[in-house]
């Protein structure tokens, strides 16, 4: 009868003692948080690195005349982005910024909307945010191949084609990893193959998308929500 007690009493405490270790509410974790690590060259599923197709063929809407493959061979930023969409309005004051100070670094920047916006939303868009960098439109083609389902987007790219792709947009953080990773890519030479005539063309409708109505460089003041 003591040992059907004691085995009792033993049971009823473990028990408890489950019951109170399963309710304690988790302690703070210990140490700083890691950082997020900066995103590097995608890889494509040869293993291989991947490239940007830049005989794609989105609609120009700066420039009627230039084609994607006019910015081939050259360091180049671009942004994928919705004119509905409120954090892609949200990032591009930032993202021509940005665009500005890489052209010190020899960078050209474009964007690119989705195929869903009408041509007078990109316009629109355009005009609003006072964005001067060339914008093509796409025809569903670039989203299939380097979309993730979310915007905006970010890719850097190197002579070759190879790309770092940005999933995610931070006005802070995201501008200082690409001028950073633009720091890296700056080092490397030029291509043999790249073309005068490339060159000249990417120039150019530089040029004319800044020069087109409403498309004054954006203000220095900060647009953060």
């Amino acid at each position: 009868m003591r040992n059907t007690r004691i085995l009792l009493t033993s049971a009823v405490f473990g028990l408890a003692l489950n019951i109170a270790t399963a309710a304690a509410p988790a302690g703070p974790a210990q140490g700083p948080e890691a950082p997020e690590p900066a995103p590097t060259f995608e890889i494509g599923k040869d293993g291989k690195l991947a490239h940007i197709d830049f005989s794609l063929t989105p609609k120009a809407i700066s420039d009627p005349d230039m084609k994607l493959s006019h910015f081939s061979n050259r360091k180049l930023m671009i942004f994928y982005f919705s004119a509905q969409c409120p954090h892609c309005q949200h990032a591009i004051p930032y993202v021509q910024k940005l665009a500005d100070e890489l052209t010190a670094k020899g960078f050209t920047s474009i964007a690119i909307s989705v195929k869903f916006n009408t041509e007078d939303d990109v316009r629109g868009f355009i005009r609003d945010y006072k964005v001067h960098m060339p914008v093509f439109q796409d025809q569903q083609q670039f989203g299939m191949n380097y979309g993730t389902g979310s915007i905006p987007l970010l890719f850097l790219v190197n002579e070759r084609g190879e790309y770092i792709r940005y999933k995610t947009f931070d006005a802070e953080k995201t501008p200082e990893m690409i001028k950073a990773e633009a720091v890296l890519m700056s080092t490397h030479s030029v291509p043999a193959n790249t073309t005068a005539a490339h060159t000249n063309a990417a120039t150019a409708a530089h040029t004319k998308a800044a020069k087109a109505p409403g498309s004054n460089p954006p203000a220095e003041k900060s647009t953060k929500k």
